[in-house]
């Protein structure tokens, strides 16, 4: 299977990642106070936390530690927490599959914007089981994540867009029967004309099979919303999902 995560959230394209990220400060500020809402006090881990766009703003309410694969995006966010006058930043480089965390030692867990769904459906299940792993007895797992079911609602094959430095294009193909939306984009810089090219394929999993999945590794789904205002999911509707669990 391509490894496709391992060069795009390094070099060019990730620069283009990062622009989209930062224009979505509203999309963030409502995450952060959902998240404040929600997660219990205690040590949290952002999984999969890039450039620190969510534990930066909640390590101002509790410890928490950040883990990416990414070199590229943990310095990012090295610098942006600096610039935050965020005292005490933990990060950590590791591969998902392969916590390097003692067991029973996070209060919440949380993993946004669909960083779940990378590999095949057997290391999918070893990532959720680490997840499980490292949580403390009645911890809390929460999940923003795709909603396939809304998502084949509203498909486009073929989309485009202009940022502030780049335009960007982007093809879809979506494989009903290993349920993996395949996607190639093509980002143009402005600047220079410069052309960064990639594929990559996510495995999106179905709200019931998520939570056969999570019960299967412990995880009790409690909660489960189509946005951040709480509104209850409907899973035929809505492209995103927001699911929370118990262990």
């Amino acid at each position: 299977m391509s490894k496709w995560y391992k060069s795009m959230f390094e070099g060019k394209m990730v620069e283009y990642w990062l622009q989209i990220s930062d224009l979505r400060k509203e999309q963030t500020e409502e995450q952060v106070a959902f998240l404040r809402e929600t997660l219990k006090d205690g040590l949290t881990l952002d999984h999969c936390c890039g450039p620190g766009r969510l534990f930066i703003p909640l390590s101002h309410d509790k410890p928490i530690v950040g883990f990416d694969l990414s070199r590229f995006l943990l310095n990012e966010a090295r610098k942006r927490a600096k610039k935050a006058a965020v005292k005490n930043v933990h990060l950590i480089r590791a591969d998902m599959r392969h916590l390097p965390l003692q067991p029973n030692l996070f209060e919440n867990v949380l993993n946004f914007w669909t960083s779940f769904g990378y590999f095949s459906d057997k290391e999918n299940k070893l990532v959720l089981k680490e997840i499980a792993r490292v949580l403390r007895t009645k911890g809390m797992f929460v999940m923003h994540i795709a909603n396939p079911e809304g998502l084949i609602r509203e498909y486009q094959e073929k989309d485009w867009s202009e940022e502030e430095h780049f335009f960007h294009l982007e093809q879809r193909g979506w494989d009903w029967e290993s349920k993996r939306m395949r996607n190639r984009w093509i980002c143009v810089d402005k600047a220079n004309g410069e052309i960064s090219e990639i594929c990559f394929d996510h495995r999106l999993y179905s709200f019931n099979e998520l939570k056969r999945l999570f019960e299967a590794e412990g995880l009790k789904v409690t909660d489960a919303y189509a946005s951040f205002s709480r509104e209850k999911l409907d899973p035929s509707r809505g492209t995103r999902m927001i699911i929370i669990a118990r262990k």
